[in-house]
């Protein structure tokens, strides 16, 4: 009967790691076989193959390569016999990484290197003489050094082409559903909310597509009629492919163009474009944040250029959402609140992008052209726009860019400035409109500055001050474009019928810190003046923010002023937030006054679970006209989606329920598996056999699925990352021969990270000769099939860990003649659910 006993705990491949240390090294090396004699026994265990001066076995190695101890990459090593030694070939792609001068190879050797990948193997180690080139098997690490005249300069944080991963094929659909209804005493309000952010990769090619789809139902509350709207909505469709020799991406199809400093819109066509990430981490030089206040529990609706490109629900106080993905397009973003009882406001966040400056020598290159896009509707004419920056100096950065169509054309020069006294852009850009209906064109002009600077001595931090202005007779692509395919409209009645056209606009944003136990001061503001109206737009909010021991508080005001039509929106308010313990629970209020209203909002939020995977809030609010509101949300993040849900009800009969639920479908090699919401990058773990194990690269409790799959949903291309598991939760017959892999993905790929999990058949034999005598240390245990399952131990014992019968003969070696070795005869148990170390006696005959 097998004996119980706890892990075996001594490392029975010891010899082993003498052997690793013995490392790639110039000196010759020789170990004793005598010392593995144990016994009666005369012939010792046959070392031969690790009597060699770099103790490894011909054959290839996944290892971390290092040049004077900077780290230039992973690969996998090829290592081959010559002349009865095992050598490091040197493979192009090994010369490739390595990164060196060509003075540093011979000229002779350095010929049989050929890009097609010779079978021919040319060791480093004579390829180059001026370096010392060792391998350490136990970290699987090579390190070269040589003298540093020889080698390639690059700035910090390099990381070569060659290493970047262009990932698996694969295909994800992101989803995101909000169902939202409020019922009024005689209507209600019914919408479902359906985003899509959908791909596929294959063979280096990314395709995007993201749209939305939105239904409404109400009911009026005088006449009773119910009104429905369904629609889908494409926002874009492309194909994109990154280009390391250009340093930047080509992309084809439906898509928003991302020029720093020209005009942005929407093409159907082409666009080449430089991608600063592909810059070492040390050589690179944006959505904005949503802010506000729901009284109720609240519809929030985000617009760009008249598309939905977000909706979700939060409860009653103030709200941020800062998960907005970047968007190409340029367009002020149109917030719209729904409250319970059917309420709507809306509010506008300025989204523009700004030329920032490069660095010197640099190019930030752009290139579009195709049919004009808006909305859901293609134009039939052609667009074109290019744009350039290049850093002249140190502290000077060019800006040029064009734009064409038959009916407009602009051009654009500015440049960038870096002083002590801060950073400064200008541009100004000179247009020619030509409109078809009145046959008149038109010349105009448009001036832009910029300004930035951090105080130090003052802790101010002027972010932005903007201010453009543009004369009468100044029109954007989008104008040309949209008068002239409207027949009724010319440029006498083009102001009357479009939007209003800018003429002056002034932004400003400062934060002030007025010392550790002062707080933040912080100011923004902006006007706006337009040809066709008489007076400006006005709007700013001003806000104080401090602690008092855990006591968070924020004083602030803001203002809205249209001279326009009289119009003046007032607003003041206080928050407050207490951390309750120490625990996740917080209680936070907030009290508002606008015009003859006074508001005020209560809420206790908590979260719950190892990783904060629930949190819910329970909110009361009321004003001094007799309104008062009850309501609640709960949340949860797991695995497999997020899902969100609120309620809430007045005095006033008004009702409001919402679900949300979002997340990602991914199919991929090893089947479909369900995770949260992804980035364009995002990385599948596969571990066949490790059901369970948490992920490390997500922090949120993430585990291992049924098939031993997961998601990690983001990943930084053309940098290093880090994927990981943690297996300490599983039992203890799982091993893994590693827990964390690096990476260096390539934009938009799916890069899949195998780890290798194996049931550990917790079998171990003390064995003695037939002699009586021990067995050799070391010694080779084969089975039936000649499949190494083990290697004998210190005492004779056998840790028969790639055991995969439960009956047969095992065979162990310890030399090359008939009468260095032995066999037994065994029968055990095989487990998977058994975790203990169990123990068999056994005669080797």
């Amino acid at each position: 009967m097998p004996k119980q006993i706890p892990f075996f705990k001594q490392t029975l491949l010891s010899i082993f790691v003498a052997f690793a240390c013995v490392g790639y090294v110039h000196a010759e090396n020789e170990f004793d076989e005598n010392f593995l004699r144990q016994g009666s026994q005369d012939t010792p265990i046959d070392i031969s193959r690790f009597n060699q001066k770099n103790g490894v076995i011909a054959g290839q190695y996944p290892a971390d390569v290092y040049v004077n101890d900077n780290y230039k990459g992973h690969l996998t090593l090829t290592f081959a016999e010559q002349s009865k030694q095992i050598v490091l070939c040197l493979t192009p792609e090994l010369k490739t990484l390595l990164d060196l001068q060509r003075q540093a190879y011979s000229t002779r050797n350095l010929e049989k290197v050929s890009g097609d990948e010779s079978t021919q193997c040319l060791s480093a180690e004579a390829a180059l003489s001026q370096a010392k080139v060792e391998f350490d098997t136990g970290l699987l690490r090579l390190n070269v050094n040589i003298p540093q005249a020889l080698t390639i300069q690059r700035p910090r944080d390099y990381i070569a082409p060659i290493q970047w991963q262009e990932g698996t094929n694969a295909a994800f659909v992101n989803y995101d559903t909000d169902y939202y209804r409020s019922n009024m005493k005689s209507s209600y309000v019914e919408q479902l909310y359906l985003g899509i952010r959908a791909g596929a990769n294959v063979a280096g090619w990314a395709l995007r597509h993201s749209g939305s789809r939105y239904w409404l139902r109400s009911q009026d509350s005088v006449f009773g009629r119910e009104k429905n709207k369904s629609h889908y909505e494409r926002n874009d469709t492309y194909l994109q492919k990154d280009f390391a020799a250009i340093q930047g991406l080509l992309t084809l199809g439906d898509f928003y163009t991302n020029s720093n400093i020209t005009e942005n819109m929407a093409l159907r066509g082409l666009q080449i474009a430089s991608d600063d990430r592909m810059l070492p981490a040390s050589q690179r030089g944006y959505a904005p944040v949503v802010q506000g206040v729901a009284n109720t529990n609240a519809s929030v609706t985000i617009r760009q250029n008249g598309a939905v490109i977000y909706q979700t629900t939060v409860p009653a106080g103030p709200f941020i959402i800062s998960d907005l993905y970047p968007s190409g397009s340029s367009g002020d973003l149109l917030v719209e609140i729904t409250e319970a009882n059917g309420q709507k406001r809306q509010f506008t966040v300025p989204f523009a992008s700004v030329a920032p400056l490069i660095r010197q020598g640099q190019f930030r290159y752009h290139l579009a052209a195709g049919r004009y896009r808006n909305g859901q509707e293609v134009y039939p004419d052609k667009a074109a726009e290019v744009s350039l920056q290049y850093g002249l100096f140190n502290n000077l950065t060019l800006n040029m860019g064009a734009t064409y169509h038959k009916d407009y054309q602009a051009g654009l020069l500015g440049a960038g400035f870096n002083t002590p006294i801060g950073a400064f852009s200008a541009d100004a850009t000179l247009a020619r409109t030509y409109f078809l209906n009145s046959d008149k064109t038109k010349h105009g002009y448009s001036l832009h500055a910029n300004y930035s600077v951090n105080l130090l001595s003052t802790k101010t931090n002027l972010t932005l001050a903007a201010y453009r202005y543009s004369s009468e007779n100044f029109y954007t692509l989008r104008d040309a474009i949209w008068a002239n395919s409207n027949k009724l409209v010319d440029d006498e009645n083009f102001q009357y019928v479009s939007n209003f056209r800018p003429k002056n606009q002034f932004q400003i944003s400062i934060n002030q810190n007025l010392g550790e136990k002062w707080g933040t001061l912080y100011l923004i503001g902006s006007s706006y003046r337009y040809w066709n109206r008489a007076r400006a737009r006005n709007e700013y909010q001003l806000a104080y923010s401090n602690n008092w021991g855990k006591l968070n508080y924020q004083l602030g005001f803001s203002q809205s002023i249209d001279k326009g039509n009289g119009v003046r929106d007032n607003n003041v308010y206080l928050s407050l937030s207490l951390p309750l313990g120490s625990d996740n629970g917080s209680l936070s209020s907030t009290m508002t006054h606008s015009e003859r209203i006074n508001n005020f909002q209560s809420t206790f939020s908590n979260s719950l679970g190892n990783y904060n995977q629930f949190n819910y809030s329970l909110s009361g609010a009321m004003n001094n006209q007799g309104d008062r509101q009850i309501s609640g949300n709960v949340n949860y993040s797991g695995n497999f989606a997020a899902i969100r849900s609120t309620v809430g009800q007045d005095n006033h009969q008004n009702r409001q329920v919402s679900l949300g639920m979002s997340g990602v479908v991914v199919a991929h090699p090893y089947g479909i598996t369900l995770g949260n919401s992804v980035s364009d990058n995002f990385v599948i773990i596969h571990a066949k056999g490790g059901h369970g194990a948490l992920v490390n690269s997500t922090g949120q409790g993430q585990t291992l699925d049924y098939f031993g799959n997961a998601i990690v949903p983001y990943s930084t291309p053309y940098s290093v990352n880090y994927i990981g598991i943690d297996p300490s939760v599983l039992p203890l017959n799982i091993e893994f021969s590693s827990t964390e892999q690096q990476i260096v993905p390539r934009a938009n790929s799916i890069n899949l990270v195998k780890f290798n999990a194996r049931y550990n058949k917790m079998i171990l034999f003390k064995l003695r000769h037939v002699q009586g005598s021990a067995l050799p240390m070391a010694a080779e245990a084969k089975d039936e099939q000649g499949h190494v399952v083990g290697y004998i131990g210190q005492g004779g014992l056998l840790f028969a860990n790639d055991l995969n019968k439960e009956k047969g003969r095992i065979t162990v070696v310890w030399g090359a003649n008939q009468a260095d070795q032995c066999h037994f005869d065994y029968h055990v148990k095989l487990n998977k659910d058994d975790t203990q170390m169990k123990n068999y006696d056994a005669v080797c005959e």
